[in-house]
């Protein structure tokens, strides 16, 4: 098995892990942040979506750029967000989950990426 199929198996249990988080979630409002890039090992994009209640679709925000994981003002803006909303929990993955690009935005609907072959599995 190659180190590619290991990575991206192990990409899926951290995203399988993380979703049962949220489901299982019961505190409100609650944020989660994710992490995307071009590999797994590199972030050029932090999602933070809040959701209020059950009820609310969530509102969603993202920084982006090259070391966006180890930028102090992007930190900060993020906490900041997350204080404007009155977060009670935060769930976050533990590592790089997905290509940071949109389907149907960055690149066609039903195609994969093309500027992240890493993902393409």
């Amino acid at each position: 098995m190659s180190s590619q199929t290991d990575t991206l198996k192990l990409a899926e249990k951290r995203r399988a892990k993380f979703r049962k988080l949220l489901v299982e979630n019961e505190t409100y409002p609650v944020a989660t942040i994710t992490y995307h890039g071009p590999d797994d090992q590199t972030a050029t994009k932090i999602s933070v979506g809040i959701v209020k209640s059950k009820e609310d679709a969530p509102i969603i925000e993202h920084w982006t750029g090259e070391g966006i994981a180890e930028d102090v003002n992007a930190a900060h803006e993020i906490s900041q967000f997350l204080q404007t909303h009155g977060v009670e929990r935060v769930i976050t993955s533990e590592s790089v989950m997905s290509c940071p690009h949109v389907e149907g935005v960055d690149y066609p609907e039903g195609e994969t990426c093309p500027l992240c072959p890493f993902w393409n599995n």
